[in-house]
């Protein structure tokens, strides 16, 4: 995925300015910076939820998986959380229901493979912070992506989860290779795990030393807040 000299941002509000930005095949980059930085703009854009202002977008045949903030995925809905992976989905399935009864299987398994099947029955506005973050990264894998781009996935949630989801993350990253973007800012999770770090702040984002941000020297209060 590659933006050139790309403007980012809303229609009269420009966020980012001019950036050059590559993200390869199977990378693994943590994106920091202070709040309203854009680094949710960033993921949007990369995404396609939002348009460039200006510049080029090439996604270089990466098909995405996108995880919301928590915030955003508020559902006061009685739905299961089958039902929102399954509903996430199906919009990109054709009208088949012999498909569908063999999606719902793969359904299942995206869920297995996020530790949230235990509770696939339970109504998605019930469960906690941690299982609603495990629900809606099975359902970004159930567009069967090969990269998953996540805002801000650790929010609110405990430590022991926040290692579960980055663990999770670095098997896929590792064994099928799938590209990983997230912003957070409990970087600890990652340390060890994560490519490359970006920076979002200040209309620019930079990558910086890798080497600084494993051995936990870099300067976490000036890449996240």
């Amino acid at each position: 995925m590659e933006l050139q000299q790309a403007s980012l941002g809303y229609r009269g509000n420009t966020v980012l300015e001019n950036l050059d930005l590559k993200i390869a095949a199977g990378d693994f980059v943590v994106i920091g910076g202070p709040n309203g930085g854009g680094k949710s703009t960033l993921l949007k854009t990369i995404s396609g939820l939002i348009p460039l202002l200006k510049g080029t977008r090439d996604v270089g045949g990466m098909k995405f998986g996108y995880v919301p903030q928590q915030a955003a995925s508020d559902v006061p809905l009685p739905i299961t959380a089958f039902e929102i992976v399954e509903l996430g989905a199906s919009a990109l399935l054709p009208l088949h229901r012999t498909f569908f009864r063999m999606e719902r299987a793969f359904y299942l398994e995206c869920l297995r493979e996020c530790q949230a099947d235990a509770y696939a029955k339970k109504n998605f506005g019930e469960l906690s912070g941690g299982q609603r973050q495990r629900v809606l990264l099975a359902r970004s894998l159930a567009v069967r992506p090969n990269a998953l781009l996540l805002d801000e996935p650790t929010a609110g949630v405990d430590h022991a989860t926040q290692l579960v989801i980055a663990r999770l993350l670095a098997r896929l990253n590792r064994e099928q290779r799938m590209t990983v973007a997230l912003v957070t800012h409990e970087f600890e999770p990652f340390r060890g795990i994560a490519s490359h770090f970006l920076r979002v702040a200040d209309g620019r984002a930079q990558f910086l030393d890798i080497a600084a941000f494993t051995n936990g020297t870099a300067n976490t209060p000036n890449v996240g807040s």
